[in-house]
């Protein structure tokens, strides 16, 4: 089985708006229901468990309903971090096998693809995780201050961390019962199973995966969706 915990819990202060900006709506739909609705057509997903912002789960519910999401399982609150609220999410989904794959992915990434998907699980069959990445194209600076840098990193050991992540079901139960020993809270699973001493592996990212964080976002986004409209309705003749 292949489940995902969907982190729907924060509140998007840099967007500038009243509402949790995974609620915004972009062409009359809000931004959580296109990445829903990306996750229910994925042929490898069996579930979406959905951790929400206090406050807003029975509006979420009313969503599901309306957009006709047919995967979204359960939705639990949140907790006051991104570790507590992973591990909330993880909980919900009970008794799970340890060849299970247990996918992290943020609501305001409406954008994955499925190819992403579809590596990252296949990594994580055989490795017990994975996390999505995308190499460094820019000349990458070491800040030595708030004003500048005094060295150039070595951009071909550098990778851009994204989500979708997972662990296998064996990998989490040994995961957080380590960080709870050694008291380590991490926000990605990937990070944390680093301080932890595994080794995380790679999957393919995508750079039309891009997290809905500022007012501009939004703007590309729907950039990007009035292009891939474009794509799909284009016939070669």
């Amino acid at each position: 089985m292949n489940y995902v915990v969907l982190l729907a819990g924060g509140v998007g202060t840099r967007m500038g708006q009243e509402i949790p900006k995974q609620f915004i709506h972009v062409d009359d739909v809000p931004i959580i229901i296109y990445t829903l609705q990306m996750l229910d057509k994925h042929p490898d997903i069996d579930a979406v468990h959905a951790v929400c912002v206090a406050g807003w789960e029975h509006v979420l519910e009313a969503y599901a309903r309306q957009f006709g999401i047919k995967k979204l399982k359960k939705i639990v609150t949140g907790g006051s971090t991104r570790f507590e609220s992973t591990r909330i999410g993880m909980q919900s989904l009970g008794e799970v096998a340890d060849d299970d794959v247990l996918i992290v992915h943020d609501a305001v990434r409406p954008l994955v693809t499925p190819e992403s998907i579809t590596d990252m699980i296949a990594v994580c069959q055989k490795h017990d995780n994975a996390m999505t990445v995308l190499d460094c194209v820019d000349t990458m600076y070491e800040r030595s201050s708030d004003e500048g840098a005094d060295r150039v990193a070595d951009r071909e050991k550098l990778v851009r961390g994204q989500t979708p992540e997972c662990v296998s079901g064996r990998r989490m139960r040994e995961m957080y019962g380590l960080a709870r020993r050694k008291g380590i809270e991490l926000d990605s699973i990937s990070a944390l199973q680093s301080a932890l001493g595994w080794r995380i592996f790679f999957a393919k990212g995508s750079e039309r995966n891009i997290k809905l964080t500022r007012p501009e976002d939004i703007d590309l986004f729907r950039a990007l969706r009035q292009l891939k409209k474009r794509d799909v309705n284009d016939v070669v003749i």
